[in-house]
């Protein structure tokens, strides 16, 4: 037992994913990653509902946890919270939940998928990786903490990117947590 605290000290985001924080209220917030006009995005735990909360506020927020992998995907399907993402050259944009895959290219199609969640054992980051009976899989995976996918101005731009294989190409763009 000691040897596994030991390394869990050590190597920490060996089994973490995403931090929660505390602010002055004692009001918990989960980080989604996303970011736009100087406000980054978080879940609050109480509600489920996504706040936007300005650099100022932020740094006056204490870390208080981090979830594993699947706490933190449990926690997003149970506030019905999903990624969205996009891509262009040519354009597409997808939208994945729980067990769904929306896919749109030259058409919209919505194809049942499996996901499975964890950490990479390269980067010690976030990962998901989907999959469908009929051949299309994809990776969701987030950023360090320095780098940001952006795309469309009209989107915050993520700590996560996305690649999709759909009949045989890959789709290449950025995705973040909304509600769904």
């Amino acid at each position: 037992m000691r040897f596994l605290v030991l390394i869990l000290l050590i190597f920490p985001k060996l089994l973490l994913a995403q931090e929660l924080f505390i602010d002055s209220a004692n009001k918990e917030y989960l980080y989604l990653g996303g970011k736009q006009d100087n406000k980054q995005s978080f879940m609050d735990l109480k509600t489920g509902a996504i706040d936007w909360i300005d650099n100022a506020k932020l740094e006056q927020m204490q870390q208080i946890g981090m979830l594993s992998p699947t706490e933190f995907w449990n926690k997003l399907t149970n506030n019905s919270i999903g990624f969205y993402a996009s891509g262009y050259e040519p354009f597409w944009d997808a939208k994945i939940t729980k067990n769904r895959l929306q896919f749109t290219n030259s058409k919209k199609e919505n194809i049942a998928i499996k996901i499975d969640i964890k950490n990479s054992n390269v980067t010690y980051d976030f990962v998901a990786f989907f999959y469908s009976k009929n051949g299309v899989f994809g990776l969701i995976r987030n950023l360090d903490k320095e780098s940001k996918c952006e795309l469309n101005i009209d989107e915050p731009y993520s700590i996560y990117e996305i690649f999709i294989n759909y009949n045989g190409k890959i789709f290449e763009g950025c995705a973040y947590l909304d509600k769904l």
